[in-house]
């Protein structure tokens, strides 16, 4: 199959090319001097790499933790209409470890699953305006679980470094090769740094549920920006972290070092208005959840609770709002996690890589998903999949 496009952002920047793909992979990008007959032409619209979302649990009214197998692959395939074609699913119930591994090797109508992000158990920090019920205690038979449940596709556990036992953990969980982070701490920089010095080298979504940057200690936040080891998530739905923030960090990281992620839950394309939430726990803020016209995702004490937001759509406030070029953001979204987690192979429209692509908008929505090869959305001839029962069964308002 031969693509065309006068907007090809591949890894030479933005060229007027075409896409040769065989067996799921490039094999030869082409000018437009070439002169192919391109069996989808898609003229001035922009290809760009598939997006990979590091943390994400979940979209279009299905959530990771609580789907059945073909929950699960419906959620993928909405995750793949707006342009996300690799995934970590981010996973707090450890019993979704097991289907989660298995959808790993299978080729799926949908994102491709390349591992296990487990976000958690281990922290200590809700954020602002959160009720903390409290968090379980560091366990190493969870961990060794864990690690055993995931049949070596658990790559990224999250952990607050200043728990007790936590250092263990992180020692453990790098033994094994899997990555960690620092996630839903109140750990100061010195903590912080003991947590990277141990092997952390992840910031989980920064600045969200972490000690923030202060002129007499700058936090978490502060250690994850000025430590090269680490590598940070970043929200950029200008709602988790606000643009001129998202600037700052822009400024002050490399870039090499920042991947773009979602958030997003079962209210990623859900309609404004008012939700019976997930709440397990007595006295939880969750018992129903608001969707605002802005697009948050906010419990009854008004805290944030995941975004309704695609990476695409942080994309768009990057290159629109920022002015950042659009060949450097989707290094942020596609080949700094690729490269980070050892996916050579993806990331970037380059010979001989996966064709992972997505066709966008000049509104940046997903028109065209390729993972592999494979159209896998097709906007043309389908709309965005939505679980309607969980409409009807939680939508208050």
């Amino acid at each position: 199959m031969i693509l065309y496009s006068d907007r090809v952002y591949t890894s030479e920047g933005c060229q007027a090319c075409f896409i040769e793909i065989v067996d799921g992979k490039i094999a030869r990008i082409l000018p437009k001097e070439a002169g192919l007959q391109a069996d989808i032409d898609y003229g001035h619209q922009r290809i760009i790499p598939g997006i990979f979302d590091t943390h994400n649990h979940g979209a279009c009214g299905w959530r990771f933790d609580a789907c059945n197998e073909e929950e699960f692959k419906q959620a993928l395939k909405g995750e793949a209409a707006f342009g996300v074609t690799s995934i970590f699913p981010t996973i707090q119930n450890l019993d979704q470890f097991e289907l989660t591994a298995k959808l790993a090797t299978e080729k799926i109508e949908g994102a491709q699953v390349l591992g296990i992000h487990s976000e958690g158990p281990w922290g200590s920090r809700v954020g602002e305006k959160g009720i903390n019920l409290g968090y379980p205690k560091v366990n190493m038979e969870t961990a060794k679980k864990m690690v055993k449940d995931g049949h070596g596709y658990l790559k990224l556990v999250d952990i607050a470094p200043e728990v007790d036992h936590a250092l263990e953990a992180i020692d453990y969980f790098v033994k094994e090769g899997i990555t960690v982070a620092s996630y839903h701490t109140n750990a100061n920089y010195e903590e912080a740094n003991r947590g990277i010095d141990h092997g952390i080298t992840v910031a989980t979504h920064l600045m969200n549920v972490m000690t923030g940057l202060h002129h007499r200690d700058v936090g978490t936040a502060g250690a994850s920006i000025l430590r090269d080891e680490v590598t940070c998530e970043l929200i950029c739905d200008g709602l988790h972290v606000c643009l001129p923030m998202v600037e700052l960090i822009l400024r002050m990281k490399d870039h090499d070092k920042i991947m773009m992620v979602s958030d997003n839950g079962s209210y990623l394309g859900a309609p404004e208005g008012k939700y019976r939430g997930e709440a397990k726990n007595a006295g939880n803020d969750r018992k129903t959840i608001t969707v605002t016209p802005e697009g948050f995702v906010l419990s009854e004490t008004g805290r944030l609770s995941g975004s309704s937001k695609p990476v695409l759509y942080g994309i768009q406030n990057l290159v629109e709002k920022l002015q950042v070029p659009l060949e450097e953001v989707v290094k942020m979204s596609s080949l700094v996690p690729s490269r980070k987690y050892g996916f050579e192979h993806k990331g970037s429209i380059e010979v001989g890589k996966d064709a992972d692509l997505v066709v966008i908008t000049e509104d940046y929505q997903a028109r065209h998903t390729y993972s592999q090869g494979r159209l896998v959305f097709n906007r043309d001839q389908e709309e965005t999949p939505f679980n309607q029962q969980f409409i009807r069964e939680n939508k208050m308002e």
